[in-house]
């Protein structure tokens, strides 16, 4: 496969985005929909034909416009950009399946879902910051587009928020790009690897540049302090943009940020993001147990489940950075399931407040059985994908035992909380969660449902075949060192499982007393005003920084 195919991930889906526009200006032309199965064929096709050189190992590399030297884009295909695209059209091939399913959506949406398509193939692809810093820049403003698609205020509110949380860090990381190319002359992710290789302990002048780059992506990625533009943003998008932000979007941003701090050797910032995804984990997990609304839970378990990939990768050994990148794949495969199963219930009763709904496992039997996939996924049951990641990753940070055993008791909660989350369909169904539209049940929802169906599916493929695509795929083409797998179905690894499980229920108990009733009351108030958000992530890039400077 030639090289200057690469440009292809960029130009398919920027090409397909003018029929949907051509849909928007000429309604009674139906081309949006065509357009993006002719795209998703075409980025297929080419992973394909990639496919079997990246498994050996190999990488592409392509200047645009065939400009060398500084004046170049560069655009680089390995490793782990295969893994991001793959994920990233797996997971939105099937959340826009869903979308065609739910037929709320017109030109304009699919437009914006087919520019992010390019921005996010780009984010994946860039191998020099300034072409990062554009294509992140693509991705944002789509993003704060379709999460306001409804135009309802709490959306509106929502992408607003994002918006200037997002744009602060995107202009801290343009600083950041400033001051390194001042002092370096490139902008080359590769060759900048030798400048701080060769350079040593940082000048303050450039560990602020640094925390300034981390800080830009960290806001997009959402672990604390960057984290609080996320539950707003993705508990009040359309039920397929959910899926797609908390599946696809912010895991980009994760693998720009892995890139540049692999190739940079940035030993202070791991540490920085070690500890950081240990509270991200458990802070996020705490806010999840005291929501009422469904989308809500779901969105602050993204944040808590970020922690552990986080976590992970700033432990920085090879089992804990392998379980990483694999709860990456398994986080986008079981969160998507699960924001459109839960969409499904939303759009069927009309209601989103776990208080309202009880009792549909009956009238939806279906969405009850995917759900209960997605939950045992997140909760870390085997066999499915979350067992395999979040072993792999308490395995490799086994070194550091208060990360551990907090990321530990972080299951628990997370098996508490979607005990709640499940209440949805247990139990004697409620008068409130009578359906408003049966369209969802019929037929016309059959595209929305094979693509839970698949979603469910790869969550189980996922995780009976984990160590094996562990072992044999993930850590050989990301040129990681040979990795040994623990036994993770030993009778003990098993048992570790029964006992968070058990745990989680008498959490459960706890929570859903009178006592819990009460705190749950009490934080679900607390909020968060917009200038604070933004003191927040100063605070944290100063913190950052000296990460940098000092340790």
């Amino acid at each position: 496969m030639q090289a200057d195919s690469i440009i292809f991930f960029f130009i398919i889906p920027l090409f397909g985005s003018f029929f949907a526009f051509l849909e928007k200006i000429r309604p009674n032309i139906k081309s949006a929909k065509p357009a993006i199965i002719v795209v998703y064929a075409g980025c297929f096709f080419l992973l394909a034909m990639f496919s079997p050189a990246i498994l050996r190992g190999s990488s592409y590399e392509r200047y645009i416009g065939n400009w060398n030297g500084i004046v170049g884009i560069c655009q680089t295909l390995d490793g782990l950009a295969w893994i991001g695209l793959t994920v990233m059209y797996v997971v939105s091939g099937l959340a826009i399946c869903f979308a065609f399913a739910e037929k709320r959506y017109d030109g304009t949406f699919y437009f914006f879902f087919l520019i992010l398509l390019t921005g996010m193939a780009g984010v994946l692809l860039a191998s020099d910051l300034f072409n990062l810093f554009v294509c992140m820049e693509i991705v944002g403003i789509c993003s704060y587009i379709l999460i306001s698609y409804s135009r309802k205020e709490q959306a509106l509110w929502a992408s607003f928020k994002y918006m200037v949380l997002s744009t602060l860090g995107i202009s801290l990381f343009l600083v950041g790009v400033f001051v390194i190319y001042k002092n370096t002359g490139t902008l080359f992710t590769g060759e900048l690897s030798e400048y701080f290789y060769r350079s040593g302990h940082h000048s303050m002048e450039t560990s602020l540049a640094l925390a300034c780059i981390v800080t830009g992506i960290g806001i997009r990625t959402a672990f604390i302090p960057f984290h609080t533009w996320l539950p707003e943003a993705h508990s009040n998008a359309p039920h397929p943009v959910s899926a797609i932000l908390s599946g696809v979007i912010i895991k980009v941003s994760f693998l720009a940020l892995w890139r540049i701090i692999v190739l940079w050797d940035l030993g202070n910032v791991k540490t920085f993001l070690l500890w950081s995804g240990v509270f991200t984990a458990l802070f996020g997990v705490f806010m999840a147990l005291n929501q009422t609304e469904c989308k809500l839970l779901l969105a602050w378990h993204t944040v808590s489940q970020m922690g552990y990939i986080m976590a992970g990768f700033g432990a920085w050994t090879v089992l804990s950075m392998s379980g990483s990148l694999y709860h990456v794949i398994s986080h986008a495969l079981f969160k998507s399931l699960l924001f459109l199963s839960v969409g499904t219930v939303i759009l069927s009763t009309g209601k989103s407040s776990i208080k309202e709904i009880s009792g549909l496992a009956r009238s939806m039997p279906f969405v009850s059985g995917v759900f209960l996939v997605g939950a045992l996924s997140i909760s870390g049951i085997p066999p499915f994908n979350g067992y395999i990641s979040k072993k792999i990753i308490l395995s490799g940070i086994k070194g550091f035992p208060v990360a551990y055993w907090l990321l530990w008791a972080v299951s628990a909660g997370t098996v508490a909380s979607f005990t709640k989350l499940s209440s949805v369909f247990r139990g004697k169904a409620s008068p409130d969660g009578e359906f408003s539209d049966n369209s969802y049940q019929g037929r016309n929802f059959l595209s929305g449902k094979i693509s839970m169906l698949v979603l469910a599916s790869l969550c189980l493929v996922s995780g009976l075949f984990g160590p094996f695509l562990l072992k044999n795929v993930i850590v050989s083409i990301i040129d990681l060192q040979t990795v040994s797998i623990p036994d993770i179905w030993k009778a003990s690894s098993l048992l570790d499982s029964g006992i968070t499980v058990l745990l989680g229920m008498m959490l459960y108990l706890v929570i859903t007393s009178g006592w819990g009733e009460k705190i749950q009351l009490t934080v679900s108030r607390i909020k968060l005003s917009l200038d604070r958000a933004l003191v927040l992530v100063l605070c944290g890039l100063l913190v950052l920084c000296g990460f940098i400077h000092f340790f």
